[in-house]
């Protein structure tokens, strides 16, 4: 499968639904972003036209693309995906793909060294802040200075939503983990 060609990426860019991903599209071509990370894929479909436009303006970069995700074990209110469908759609992009089976924070445990310098962070709408109390962790040494993090949620209207996460915000759930639970309060004695 070639890269989107310049019809079909302003058709993601600025016709397709929802409307919060076009966004993802203008960022991927503005940015020239070539290595993505996915925790949670929301929509394969969706996916492979990100990695169609990250190969249309990847300038001869390799275009390399991990997505963590529970696959055939999903709960039953996600939508099913199997690792085997995942895989087949993606490769056929061209891009390089792995893909990882298990919960977001063992996921990302394993693979956190292997996704440094990060371009673009997806976290998937239905991941609590649970699911990814381990993971914080992990998130500083993959992203680069100027990486883009977004967290996927609804908005009030139930239409997807992206919230881009701030290095500092990031930065500061990681080090939560490993803050004592009777800490006082700065300022004050404990």
């Amino acid at each position: 499968m070639p890269a989107a060609s310049w019809i079909k990426y302003s058709y993601f860019a600025f016709v397709s639904q929802p409307k919060a991903d076009r966004q993802l599209f203008r960022l991927i071509k503005r940015h020239r972003v070539t290595r993505i990370v996915e925790v949670g894929i929301r929509d394969v479909d969706r996916t492979v036209a990100l990695l169609e436009v990250a190969l249309r303006y990847a300038d001869k970069k390799k275009v390399a693309y991990t997505g963590l995700d529970r696959f055939d074990d999903r709960s039953p209110d996600q939508p099913g995906l199997t690792l085997k469908h995942a895989y087949q759609a993606l490769q056929a992009v061209g891009a390089q793909v792995r893909l990882v089976p298990g919960a977001a924070a063992s996921s990302l445990a394993g693979v956190a060294n292997a996704c440094s310098e990060t371009d673009l962070l997806l976290l998937a709408p239905w991941l609590t802040d649970g699911d990814l109390q381990g993971a914080w962790f992990y998130l500083p040494r993959m992203l680069r200075e100027n990486s883009h993090v977004f967290r996927q949620g609804p908005d009030a209207d139930g239409q997807p939503l992206l919230v881009r996460l701030t290095a500092t915000e990031i930065a500061l759930r990681a080090d939560q983990k490993f803050a004592p639970a009777n800490r006082a309060a700065p300022g004050r004695a404990a």
